[in-house]
């Protein structure tokens, strides 16, 4: 059984100026056609610059656990998640996007917001991502590694939006089977720079493994718990020291800890 939790925490540079958190994310299981558990997560990071960007990223994650639910309830299989169908839902996302602008009177760049998605059944998984953050994984204990490393734009600072024209040549779409993942992480670009160790191009693991070890260790019902746990984490004055960004971290795991193990 999949444990999970999620947070998305306002930075510090937002709450000076009075903006709401622009990152949104979430995580749940689903069932497969087989019967078996499917994991779902997303995460979403509004551009900074852009007004609506909030509701860009909430529309992107609550969009694609639609999309995702919806196929897998019609009997469709986790290897069936091509590209294609990324690309069918991202076409319809940004329809829906250039709806609200137009009701709004605004572009539909003030929706602009990067997206990350990991979808893990038995065996499988697919991972998607437009723009910067990171989906880091396991296959076993405590050995980390990324699926993509973070888009940057044409110029520094910068990334790609699934807003944006021509956001299907950045979407990048990846299907994995017959390998089992144990633990998933999700990060938009607040965390980069604690997540990544830049120089070797690899994950932190120091970074992930204190999440890991406690989410392992969790009895039923108390995700909740943990998640404000996490929030105050991410809210702390040792991580706000290193990033004044918007920050989301999702984290799920379906290891069993070494001393629950039978012998």
């Amino acid at each position: 059984m999949w444990r999970h939790a999620h947070v998305s925490v306002r930075g510090t540079s937002h709450a000076k100026t009075g903006k709401p958190c622009q990152d949104y994310s979430l995580c749940r299981t689903l069932i497969g056609p087989d019967g078996r558990e499917v994991l779902l997560a997303a995460a979403s990071d509004g551009a900074g610059s852009a007004e609506r960007s909030d509701e860009g990223s909430r529309l992107a994650c609550t969009m694609f656990a639609d999309a995702v639910e919806r196929h897998l309830a019609d009997g469709g299989r986790v290897e069936q998640l091509t590209r294609a169908f990324f690309e069918a839902w991202l076409g319809r996302f940004q329809r829906a996007v250039r709806a609200l602008a137009a009701e709004a009177g605004c572009r539909s760049r003030e929706f602009a917001c990067t997206f990350l998605a990991a979808i893990v059944g038995g065996d499988e998984a697919v991972f998607v991502q437009i723009g910067d953050g990171a989906i880091v994984f396991s296959e076993k204990e405590d050995a980390y590694m990324w699926e993509f490393w973070p888009q940057q734009g044409e110029y520094e600072n910068t990334t790609y939006f699934a807003t944006q024209n021509g956001a299907k040549k950045y979407l990048q779409h990846s299907l994995h089977t017959g390998r089992t993942y144990g633990e998933i992480a999700v990060f938009t670009d607040g965390l980069q720079r604690l997540a990544l160790h830049y120089q070797s191009r690899t994950a932190y693991e120091p970074f992930f493994r204190p999440f890991f070890s406690v989410l392992r260790r969790l009895n039923a019902g108390e995700e909740v718990r943990y998640g404000d746990s996490l929030r105050a984490f991410l809210d702390s004055g040792r991580v706000n020291e290193r990033t004044d960004d918007d920050k989301t971290l999702v984290v799920a795991t379906r290891q069993i800890p070494q001393a629950a193990k039978p012998s």
